[in-house]
């Protein structure tokens, strides 16, 4: 049987059968945080996650000497985390937001 690259990345190839998985949960709502790693922090001006945050959600607040605090609106998040693969040190994470 021949076998496609599409049909590889579609995954309808599989050794095992396909069994559909039901959550134990509801799905919780996640948000961004931003670590005591930020480079803001120590004063280095990155900006990144800020840059690819497409709803705004993500300010920064001058704190003086050229240095800038991270701030995540209340609410403004959506939890698409475009902002954490862009962190050159990681210091952004998703969390689960309590209901």
């Amino acid at each position: 049987m021949a076998v496609s690259r599409a049909d590889l990345f579609r995954g309808r190839f599989r050794s095992e059968p396909a069994t559909p998985q039901t959550p134990s949960t509801a799905p919780q709502a996640l948000e961004a945080r931003i670590g005591a790693a930020c480079l803001s922090y120590i004063g280095t001006d990155c900006r990144m996650c800020g840059d690819h945050c497409d709803r705004g959600a993500i300010r920064f607040r001058p704190l003086g000497r050229g240095r800038w605090l991270p701030i995540i609106e209340e609410g403004g998040c959506t939890g698409c985390g475009d902002c954490v693969g862009v962190c050159p040190v990681k210091a952004v994470t998703m969390e689960a937001v309590a209901a």
